[in-house]
């Protein structure tokens, strides 16, 4: 069991936003002495889910994973029942549109469907990770989380995205109750400067948390008119989702 979770904490070491990573680094990451690192790096390489650049001596994924992950299996399960109501806010609004849930403390992608927009914004892709205090769709399920589990996250020491990122625990705890009230989430530049994200939760017949709904895009484009547009959409989209799932 052990061997395992060292495997899968360099595994996640890897993020869209950092795919690159050297021996020292990764070992920090994952909170191992240098030579089980490599150990364990060499053995993932010699089954191509690693692979190492001997010229920048950086180690990132390859196409092992995608291997593993093209065995998921979809059938009638969420991320299936999720993957047409996506593409359809994608269609409805022009934005790019996510599913995600909440998973192991922070925000996982699973569902993504590209806008029209002129300009298409690549941040958090299929598979992809969020801290639960930055973003509109992390904070929606931050928000929506029993207050024990909420509590938890906020006790960790919240990294900054951007200057706009929401780091105090006091003030994170008012925005939530906020996002509750309301029934949706805004977050203005707090994961990439000049962009905005709009996010709705996701309930299910019992009004159990299933995930939440969310599209992104320019922030220039997110006036006050075009948010309410847009909230009305997610927020029929999420119905859909919830009575369905």
């Amino acid at each position: 069991m052990r061997s395992v979770e060292r495997i899968l904490r360099i595994l996640r070491g890897f993020t869209p936003r950092e795919p690159q990573h050297g021996l020292t680094a990764i070992a920090a990451r994952a909170g191992l002495d240098l030579g089980t690192t490599r150990r364990i790096l060499l053995a993932l390489a010699d089954e191509g889910v690693v692979a190492y650049d001997p010229a920048t001596r950086l180690y990132r994924l390859d196409l092992g994973v995608l291997e593993l992950a093209s065995a998921v299996t979809e059938g009638s399960d969420l991320r299936s029942l999720a993957q047409p109501v996506v593409e359809r806010i994608a269609r409805e609004t022009g934005s790019t549109s996510f599913f995600g849930i909440h998973r192991g403390g922070e925000a996982l992608c699973l569902n993504r469907a590209e806008g029209n927009a002129v300009v298409l914004l690549r941040w958090w892709t299929l598979g992809g990770r969020m801290p639960l205090h930055c973003g509109a769709a992390p904070k929606t399920l931050l928000a929506n989380l029993p207050e024990a589990e909420s509590e938890r996250i906020l006790a960790r020491p919240l990294a900054a995205l951007t200057p706009r990122s929401v780091t105090d625990p006091a003030a994170l705890r008012r925005e939530l109750v906020r996002i509750r009230k309301q029934g949706h989430a805004v977050a203005v530049d707090d994961v990439v400067p000049g962009v905005t994200s709009l996010a709705v939760p996701v309930l299910g017949r019992t009004r159990q948390l299933l995930g939440a709904l969310a599209i992104t895009g320019l922030t220039a484009q997110f006036g006050t008119a075009a948010r309410r547009r847009h909230l009305d959409v997610l927020q029929a989209r999420a119905e859909q989702l919830g009575s369905s799932a």
